[in-house]
This record gives structure tokens, sequence and C-alpha cells, in this order.
């Protein structure tokens, strides 16, 4: 008999904990007021990628110091939007990883864009030149 009494108790506790489970992925974490929508962070978020690459091009080739730092403070007065709100975004998003990816695969997409652009006008300045 302690065996039945045993296996209901475990089912008991493997249903409560199912539920549990269950009512917990039911509760959102809401998104905090300070924070960026998505697309704007998606904006933000490709612009300091590419502030950052310039510093370390402006520095790899002996150009003049631009600090991180600076770039980082560049990009978030070009979007308005205080510091503040980039990093609750940034917090919002890192404790919602599959989100936080699909922002990133945004933020790739967008920037491969913009590469493809220039490299099309530079194309096109190759071949406007030869024609003259």
């Amino acid at each position: 008999m302690p065996l039945k009494f045993n296996n209901i108790k475990y089912e008991k506790i493997l249903i409560t904990l199912a539920v549990l489970a269950a009512m917990s992925s039911c509760f959102r974490d809401p998104k905090p007021r300070n924070t960026l929508s998505r697309e704007k962070f998606i904006e933000v978020l490709a612009d300091i990628h590419i502030a950052e690459a310039v510093t370390q091009d402006r520095y790899r080739f002996g150009l003049d110091s631009l600090q991180s730092k600076d770039a980082y403070l560049s990009v978030l007065k070009k979007h308005k939007i205080e510091e503040q709100e980039m990093v609750n975004t940034t917090l919002y998003y890192s404790r919602h990883p599959r989100e936080f990816d699909k922002i990133y695969t945004e933020v790739i997409s967008r920037m491969e864009r913009m590469s493809e652009e220039i490299s099309g006008k530079e194309t096109d300045n190759d071949v406007d030149k030869k024609g003259k």
C-alpha cells in the first residue's frame, strides 16, 4: 500500500508543478515605460554598430581617437533618446532572448541592406567615371 500512496503523492506534485509552470507562462513580463519601441531599438542598435566600426577604423588607421563612449552618446543624441532608455530596453530584451535574437536578425538585415546600397552607389560611380 505505501507504494500507491507514494505514486499518488508524486502525481499530485507533478500536477501542481505542471499547473504552476502553465500559469507562470501566462504571466507576461510587461515592458517598462521608459523603453524604446522595437523599431526604434533596431534603428539605434544598427547606428551603434556602425559608429563602433567607424571608431575602430579611425583608431586602426591612426586618425583621431574617437572614443567608443563618445560615438555611443552621439548615436543616442541623434535619435533623441536618453541613455537610461537604452539601458532599460537592453535589460528588458536580455530577459527575452528569443525576441532579442529576432531584433538582432533585423539589425543585421538592415546593415546588409545599407552595405548593398553603398556598394551599388560605388559601382554606379565607377561606371560613370569610365563612361566619361
